[in-house]
């Protein structure tokens, strides 16, 4: 049976899920109103569980040779400008422990990279497999008719056709049109604050000195905000907070340059201004994460303030999630019911990475508390029009100095859990409580609805990693040693059987089993006896009674 499956909006999100539904053999129709993949940065972080996803999908390679090299992310700065006062740095890698935890968590690592380049290569992967995107093509109107979805869409022509799905994914971002117009709400405070922003071109490598990061917070006597590098070395991003009293408009081109070179603090720097907006930043969850044959996916069902980097990447991790049930769906491998499961657990999710988020974005002030600068507070775009100023003197310049300047150290290493948190990059939970419910760092560990960590296991070409045994288009069932497979030849034919020869330490042992999603997540683990918890497993996934024990 032929199904149609459409994907609105070609932006991560949409490309990512449009990529790993043709890897499943799945044809769908994208949509997007512009005029191809976005030209600006935008989204800089790339977290270690979208590299996975990116590697599933061919892409991560193309994007890594694009991405800023890894000894230029090294570092968060804040500072009056780059020529001016170092006010202090916290280094990515705390230690050589963390460093390590890091380092052996994943096959692959977070990049540094802008969204341009994402897009363009998730788009160019999309076109290898033999999809491509509509662009010029504007989704005007959605509704459900039985058990279709309905799309009116206008072409570059300015003809409207309507076409029926047999699902639609609405990737159309924060201001999705198809969840308008289907009537879900989003929750949460919709505007926190509007920032103004511009994208540059400019070599600041004799600039930075030993900052060598992707962020540094400017808090300077004229301009306040966030420098933000992307290759980190000649693009740029300026972003600045707008005053309740001005709108974007007053913060023109000529306006972010004279900025921009107060931030920098060098006015022999050749800029190219590449382009200047603005952006709201909100907090905001959509009360449902469906509707009928609709999906919501990526920045339509949430917004986050962009402190942590999530955004960007729960709507990939969103996608990854949908992508195999849908597949499993239209094969035949699992009833209808099986979607239900999406926003039971994506929900959860992207509620814990607002919250986040909104909470790394307050607990800046601490810094300001602590130094007596006020980085994001908002500007007003009349100073370009005055003389510059000298910074006033701080609480670390007198008498108690040490003392200041500790408080400050100590503010800034009180953000780490906003720049380094691998346990919002790898140690969400599915059906848990509270998705991150474990207190504390990272620990790699086999637990019913979380990430199957990463280990390095012997393949038939070497040693490689434990999730590339696992297959994409099924579940699989990893056994130790000891397990008698003969004892397992009922398995259903959705369940591909993979033997593990070494015992992994604290994951695996000889009569262990572990049963594994196609997105890489642990759907159930027992010992070579429980047959009747597997089959429960089983049973739970699909959505069937049928098997009682395996």
């Amino acid at each position: 049976m032929n199904h149609r499956i459409a994907i609105v909006g070609a932006g991560a999100a949409g490309l990512v899920s449009a990529v790993l539904l043709r890897q499943r053999g799945i044809a769908v129709d994208i949509f997007d109103d512009g005029d191809g993949p976005c030209t600006l940065p935008q989204a800089h972080v790339i977290n270690t569980r979208t590299s996975e996803i990116l590697a599933e999908i061919g892409a991560f390679e193309a994007l890594r040779a694009v991405a800023a090299p890894i000894d230029r992310v090294e570092s968060i700065a804040w500072v009056e400008s780059l020529t001016g006062r170092r006010f202090g740095r916290m280094d990515l890698i705390k230690d050589a422990a963390s460093g390590a935890l890091r380092a052996g968590a994943s096959a692959v690592h977070a990049l540094n990279v802008g969204q341009n380049h994402f897009e363009q290569v998730v788009a160019a992967r999309f076109a290898e497999l033999g999809g491509s995107v509509r662009y010029r093509n504007r989704v005007v109107g959605s509704q459900i008719d039985g058990d279709k979805a309905v799309l009116s869409i206008r072409n570059a022509d300015g003809d409207i056709s309507k076409y029926d799905y047999d699902y639609v994914l609405a990737c159309d971002g924060a201001r999705s049109s198809v969840r308008e117009s289907l009537g879900i709400a989003m929750v949460g405070p919709p505007s926190i604050a509007r920032y103004a922003s511009a994208y540059f071109t400019a070599d600041l490598s004799h600039l930075i000195g030993d900052i060598r990061g992707p962020v540094v917070f400017v808090g300077g006597p004229d301009v306040r905000g966030v420098l933000i590098g992307f290759d980190i070395a000649n693009s740029w991003a300026l972003m600045c907070v707008i005053p309740p009293d001005s709108t974007p408009d007053d913060f023109g081109p000529d306006v972010m340059r004279e900025l921009i070179y107060r931030a920098i603090g060098d006015r022999t720097a050749t800029i190219r201004l590449d382009g200047v907006g603005s952006w709201n930043m909100s907090a905001q969850v959509a009360d449902d994460f469906r509707r009928g044959p609709f999906f919501l996916v990526g920045d339509s069902a949430h917004r986050f303030p962009p402190t942590g980097g999530l955004g960007l990447n729960t709507g990939v991790q969103d996608a990854h999630n949908l992508a195999w049930k849908l597949a499993f769906v239209l094969q035949g491998k699992a009833p209808a019911a099986l979607l239900e499961s999406y926003a039971e657990e994506r929900m959860p999710v992207a509620r814990a990475n607002c919250a986040h988020s909104l909470e790394n974005a307050m607990k800046l002030a601490e810094i300001d508390a602590a130094l007596g600068v006020s980085f994001l507070a908002p500007v007003d775009p009349a100073v370009v029009t005055r003389a510059e100023t000298s910074g006033p003197a701080l609480a670390i310049d007198g008498e108690d100095g040490d003392e200041a300047r500790r408080a400050v150290a100590q503010a800034i290493e009180a953000q780490r859990p906003h720049f380094d948190s691998l346990t919002h990059e790898l140690g969400y939970v599915y059906g848990a409580c509270e998705p991150y419910s474990e207190a504390g760092p990272y620990a790699p560990s086999v637990r019913q609805g979380g990430r199957l960590p990463h280990a390095l296991v012997d393949g038939p070409q070497g040693s490689v990693g434990l999730h590339t045994l696992c297959a994409g288009d099924s579940l699989t069932l990893l056994v130790g040693k000891d397990v008698d497979i003969g004892t397992l030849s009922d398995l259903p034919g959705e369940v591909a059987l993979r033997r593990i020869s070494d015992d992994l330490p604290d994951m695996l042992t000889g009569s262990d089993m572990i049963l594994v999603r196609p997105d890489g997540h642990v759907a159930w683990n027992g010992r070579d006896q429980d047959g009747a918890g597997l089959a429960a497993a089983l049973n739970a996934i699909l959505r069937s009674d049928m098997l009682t024990t395996v």
